[in-house]
């Protein structure tokens, strides 16, 4: 199963190859800054923050068609609100992870020519 649904990504696009790239770019941005924004939070034990960016996250990932990173953000989401630290600090490296794997995966769908800037470069 790929990491993410491109006929999903493809429905909030005009369906263009270019608009979904960009789409997939601007994405990946935001999954990025709700990750940078989830680390610093767990590391201040601001769990609360962790819970709101974990849900940001979730939505995203899932309204863009990455069903799985969805679901483990929405599970961060309620271990942030239960206060369940421990099993909370083990799933933020699967999310990233996960992340990764959407990431690699939209590099090597829209990478048409070599050389060609990747939608997730540097995330």
């Amino acid at each position: 199963m790929d990491p993410i649904d491109l006929a999903r990504l493809r429905d909030f696009s005009d369906g263009s190859d270019g608009a979904m790239r960009e789409l997939a770019r601007m994405f990946l941005q935001h999954m990025d800054e709700c990750m940078v924004a989830v680390r610093a939070a767990s590391a201040s034990a601001d769990w609360g923050s962790v819970r709101n960016e974990a849900h940001r996250g979730g939505g995203t990932a899932g309204a863009c068609g990455a069903t799985e990173l969805s679901a483990m953000l929405l599970e961060l989401e309620g271990l942030a609100l239960q206060r369940r630290v421990e099993e909370a600090m083990i799933l933020i490296p699967e999310v990233e992870r996960a992340l990764t794997q959407v990431s690699r995966f939209l590099d090597r769908t829209f990478a048409a020519a070599e050389g060609q800037d990747q939608v997730g470069a540097g995330i």
